[in-house]
């Protein structure tokens, strides 16, 4: 058995309804007031002001301080050998977990030819 009632209600009837207060008249007031400063704002912002007032923060940020450093460790390490190509990282290959995240996998260890050194005679066997 299945029973469907459709009810066609405005917002208002049904905030009445409810007993809930009618907030209209506060909406369009707090609208008003926020469109009204916004717009005095927008007269009298200045960019360069708000730079300069904030500069400091910005400086003492991480992102900042990280972008600093290595833009310093750049221009050293062109300075001291513009020839030299930085050697280039190598990454760990990420694999895909099921439920989305990722894990990091060993690095692989190159292989290299070993080789076999004579020993010297040990002073027993003379």
């Amino acid at each position: 058995m299945q029973i469907r009632i459709e009810i066609d209600v405005k917002p208002e009837e049904l905030r009445r309804f409810l007993g809930l207060p009618d907030v209209a008249g506060l909406q369009e007031d707090l609208i008003s007031f926020l469109r009204d400063k916004l717009g005095a704002a927008a007269e009298t912002f200045d960019p360069s002001s708000f730079v300069k007032d904030n500069l400091q923060t910005l400086r003492q940020s991480a992102p900042w301080q990280l972008l600093v450093s290595s833009a310093k460790a750049r221009s050293s390490a062109g300075a001291a050998a513009p020839a030299e190509k930085p050697a280039a990282k190598r990454t760990r290959k990420r694999s895909a977990k099921a439920d989305g995240t990722t894990e990091a996998k060993p690095a692989r260890r190159r292989k290299t030819a070993r080789r076999k050194v004579a020993k010297p005679p040990s002073s027993s066997e003379s």
